[in-house]
């Protein structure tokens, strides 16, 4: 198993796309954080006012760097396939469950360490907008604790099913628009009707909005929605792996 990792981490590190995209989907989302913050809390006393050294919190940005990430996971398998180079992969390690379990191990780590710092970065952004606007300091501690675990796997499941899309439909650009057209424009479509027709069940079964909603719930209801969102996710990694042992490179 060491040499498919080895030859992943190799494929993946070496991209430029790699690095760029982890460094976009940090700061992007903490400059607009910033914006928020700083805007927020420079806004002038109307009917109260905004609180206090109010935030914008990290949650809410999560789909957006989610957005942004998942060009690495539809990268893994996507990038080969346009360049015909998963045939040398395959003559290379004709094991193809290893190869397939390679590139998800690969891109589960390398997302997961550009969700930290994404993460750190909105923390950090979150704090130095009100500092801004002279209201000091404002730190979201929640971030340290499991609402921040749970918006790592958040962000690592979004990635994972622009991934599994990718390798089901040999198509890079259909495994990253289908994510985030569901998780910005379909789902709020539903959730706008299931809101009118007060279907309280609604969360349970769209994945992103549930697993948006789960980051920052509390207790098993919270591990409940990503654990929908992880299903959602099989629901497309099994039979991408499936055809991944049995068609033609």
């Amino acid at each position: 198993m060491s040499g498919p990792l080895t030859y992943e981490w190799v494929r993946i590190s070496t991209v430029r796309s790699t690095w760029a995209l982890m460094l976009v989907g940090a700061l992007v989302p903490a400059a607009l954080v910033l914006f928020v913050t700083w805007l927020v809390n420079s806004a002038e006393d109307f009917q109260g006012g905004p609180p206090e050294g109010a935030t914008a919190g990290f949650a809410g940005f999560l789909p957006l760097v989610a957005a942004i990430l998942c060009t690495i996971g539809a990268a893994s398998f996507g990038q080969e396939y346009r360049h015909g180079l998963i045939r040398i992969t395959l003559s290379t390690y004709p094991r193809r469950s290893r190869v397939f379990a390679a590139k998800t191990i690969m891109v589960v780590l390398v997302v997961i360490l550009a969700a930290i710092l994404a993460i750190a970065c909105i923390v950090v952004a979150n704090a130095l907008g009100p500092a801004i606007a002279g209201k000091g300091l404002v730190w979201d501690t929640t971030a340290l604790g499991p609402p921040g675990l749970r918006g790592v796997i958040y962000v690592v499941i979004f990635v994972l099913m622009a991934f599994a899309l990718t390798a089901l439909t040999r198509n890079q650009p259909l495994g990253i628009i289908v994510p985030v057209v569901l998780a910005v424009l379909v789902e709020p479509i539903i959730q706008t009707v299931a809101l009118v027709q007060e279907w309280t069940w609604i969360d349970w079964v769209l994945p992103f909005t549930g697993a948006t909603a789960g980051v920052g719930a509390d207790g098993l209801e919270a591990w409940g929605h990503l654990g929908v969102f992880f299903l959602w996710f099989l629901v497309l990694a099994i039979p991408a792996w499936v055809l991944f042992l049995r068609r033609d490179a």
